[in-house]
């Protein structure tokens, strides 16, 4: 996550950058949501390339 949103560089997220620690303790990423959700791992070098991943999941959204 924090790779991702140093790449993307937008200044809406210098403050989560400057303050990781303080900013990733308030994230939950261990406990999925209550709705329905699609989990993407958009880290450099993920095992599944973000492309697989959306196209997996398209797919599996249309039939």
């Amino acid at each position: 996550m924090h790779e991702y949103i140093e790449q993307r560089d937008a200044p809406r997220n210098g403050w989560k950058l400057a303050n990781w620690d303080a900013y990733a303790s308030t994230v939950n990423t261990d406990d999925p949501p209550d709705a329905a959700h699609i989990t993407i791992d958009n880290r450099l070098g993920a095992a599944v390339s973000l492309a697989d991943q959306t196209r997996r999941t398209l797919t599996k959204l249309l039939v």
